[in-house]
């Protein structure tokens, strides 16, 4: 799996170095919204780009989102499921 997703270690420091290319492609539910909550806009990029939209809003709308993540899916996904950004 080409991404700069696996170069990113501070994104993965819980788990073994060897282990982040296994993550980004066994696990996109749990890399996802971490991604959207530790990660850079490059990284909030990147992981779109790998996963696609309709995957990305998917694994943020499953999970309980905390503030940061809720407006970093608001502005890369327009994604809203608690209604707080609505006009």
């Amino acid at each position: 799996m080409e991404s700069n997703l696996r170069f990113r270690r501070p994104l993965f420091w819980d788990i073994n170095e060897n282990d982040i290319e296994k993550a980004l492609v066994e696990s996109p539910m749990w890399v996802i919204p971490r991604v959207f909550e530790y990660g850079s806009i490059d990284d909030i990029r990147d992981v779109i780009d790998l996963y696609g939209l309709e995957k990305a809003k998917h694994a943020l709308l499953k999970t309980k989102m905390k503030p940061l993540t809720r407006s970093m899916a608001y502005l890369f996904l327009n994604i809203d499921p608690d209604k707080r950004y609505a006009v």
